[in-house]
């Protein structure tokens, strides 16, 4: 019997799924190469040695390099700051969210500036405001009562610094999750008389247990990755943590790449294990009860009645000391002509910022070197986070949960490990991608996966199937679908996170300090405030932050109208 003819302008079937299947192989290809790829490297590094694999770069970490202190002082740094940073976030995120507090937009901002604000500007602040010797509360309580009694360059004032910038993480992620949670359980305790902070303690905070444990778990981690606060704070005082010491490793000479290896190996281990726990955690938890309903009742605000202005006040004080004080200090130190201890107003002039942005012979080089990385990186982010995010949605192709996890499982992993990672996996490579720009875009943006990842999953989550279904209905393809529907639906979503993305760019210090190679044609601006730091040009390296903070404020500004536009 023969077969009937094909409908006039029906396309066949095999083709159209022939080409999603190919660019499912490519978004693979993609992620194996951006972050696959390292990681088998990190590890062959760490084993191999001149007579073959074995352990023999362990042992050397435990036998010359005093591992055990350094495995101490990171844990302690990163407990440390993760404690101070949730006591301050869940208080500000319950305050914002559940009480009658003021300043409650003045909270949000702060923590948005100091979630995207670079961690170095903190440190070098607090440096001239506490460093022991030349800081100027030091100073001026020396002169008053004859006692220097503050020391930032220690261990409690790495923990103080990092907490100011992690607890904005720890704020935005338990608000989000307590603007998702039924009210009506908190408004049934205050019925039956329980007191405020009651209900606070046994009601609204285990309602967000899971949030608060992902955000100690992650500011643990992020803790582990930093360099910039622990080089500027600790290495001065010869308190070494992870990220200090491979650096060490890394620019000794000759290089210990393998003894750098060792090392990331056993912290991305340990945080493998800290993310496998949080894991098991939030499924028992899950396990245990569900929080949120399609029309919650939103929660009242309860009233804090005598204790209005104390709470106030700490709202301000976290403004001041993490965002406001922070930056007209920086700003002083730009302007001011002495580097310590020059107080007075006749010391001010623009000398500092007249040789980094016209004597400096790099800067427009370095400047371009900057916004050509946050270019390829938000390039490469968006389109691999929404061609995985696509494909764990909206088909159901074999594998999509493996892509998905090759997308997200870089946020678990110390960021200076994954860079020591790259490092192994490049260096010497034929590509001869070590030490140019392109290799830190791809770097940076395999760090910035996670979140976008998960940022456009979601976006895709909360689009109707039925507006793709009714133009497949009318004979779209999937290529068209996405064109005309899901795309132009999603825009807010890809623009919010292109903003991310690039601010996150913009201020990452660790990657291009790590893979640039010290050539000035892979230099970036916070590289460049890091040498000049490191050479005591404070006032140089406190004006180019301003410069590099002026930038981004161009950048974000326009962005934010347009978003606004168009949401």
């Amino acid at each position: 019997m023969a077969a009937s003819p094909a409908p006039a302008g029906a396309r066949p079937a095999l083709p159209r799924q022939l080409g999603l299947y190919i660019l499912f192989g490519a978004t693979a290809a993609v992620l194996l190469v951006l972050t696959v790829y390292p990681m088998v490297w990190l590890l062959i590094g760490s084993l191999h040695g001149k007579s073959g694999y074995g352990f023999s770069h362990f042992l050397e970490l435990r036998e010359k390099f005093a591992f055990a202190s350094i495995f101490v002082n990171s844990w302690v740094f990163a407990l440390g700051s993760a404690g101070v940073a949730l006591a301050v976030g869940i208080t500000l995120a319950v305050l914002v969210s559940r009480t009658d507090v003021p300043f409650k937009r003045l909270a949000r901002t702060t923590a948005i500036l100091a979630f995207v604000s670079p961690p170095w500007l903190t440190a070098m602040a607090y440096v001239y405001i506490a460093s022991p010797n030349a800081g100027f509360a030091n100073l001026l309580l020396d002169q008053l009562f004859g006692v220097k009694p503050f020391n930032i360059q220690s261990m409690g004032g790495m923990i103080f610094v990092t907490a100011l910038f992690l607890y904005s993480f720890v704020f935005l992620t338990v608000e989000a999750a307590l603007a998702s949670v039924d009210g009506s359980f908190e408004e049934a305790a205050r019925v039956s008389g329980a007191r405020p902070f009651t209900v606070i303690r046994t009601v609204t905070l285990p309602l967000v247990a899971p949030a608060v444990v992902s955000a100690t778990a992650f500011s643990v981690i992020i803790a582990w990755g930093l360099f910039a606060v622990p080089a500027i704070l600790g290495m001065p005082a010869r308190i070494y943590v992870f990220s200090t010491q491979l650096y060490l490793f890394i620019n000794a000479f000759p290089p210990r790449l393998e003894l750098a290896a060792a090392m990331g190996v056993i912290f991305v281990a340990t945080a493998l294990v800290v993310g496998l726990l949080v894991r098991l955690a939030r499924r028992r938890r899950g396990r245990s009860f569900a929080v949120l309903a399609g029309k919650g009742m939103k929660a009242a605000s309860m009233p804090l009645g005598r204790w209005r202005p104390v709470w106030a006040a700490f709202v301000v004080l976290v403004t001041v000391v993490a965002v406001a004080g922070p930056y007209l200090v920086v700003l002083w130190m730009s302007l001011n002509a002495q580097s310590f201890g020059g107080f007075s107003l006749a010391n001010l002039s623009f000398a500092n910022f007249h040789y980094v942005i016209f004597e400096y012979f790099a800067f427009w080089q370095i400047t371009g070197n900057s916004l050509k990385i946050a270019a390829m990186e938000v390039a490469i982010v968006l389109v691999v986070a929404t061609l995985v995010s696509y494909f764990a949605r909206r088909t159901s192709l074999p594998g999509r949960a493996l892509l998905q996890g090759a997308a997200m499982y870089t946020i678990l992993v110390p960021s200076v490990a994954f860079l020591t990672a790259v490092m192994w996996a490049w260096i010497g490579s034929a590509a001869g991608l070590y030490g140019g720009l392109l290799l830190i875009a791809m770097t940076q943006a395999a760090r910035s996966l996670p979140i976008a990842t998960r940022n456009i999953g979601d976006g895709f989550g909360q689009i109707d199937r039925s507006l793709e279904e009714a133009a497949s209905i009318c004979g779209a393809g999937r290529g068209r679908i996405a064109a005309t529907v899901t795309l132009p639906l999603l825009r807010p979503v890809l623009f919010a996170t292109f903003t991310l993305v690039a601010l996150s760019a913009l201020r990452d210090l660790n990657t291009p300090l790590f893979l640039g190679g010290g050539s000035t044609r892979s230099t970036t601006l916070p590289v460049l405030i890091f040498q000049l730091w490191s050479e005591t040009r404070t006032g140089e390296a406190a004006a180019l932050t301003i410069v590099l903070l002026l930038i981004t404020l161009a950048l974000f500004l326009p962005l934010s109208r347009a978003f606004r536009r168009i949401h």
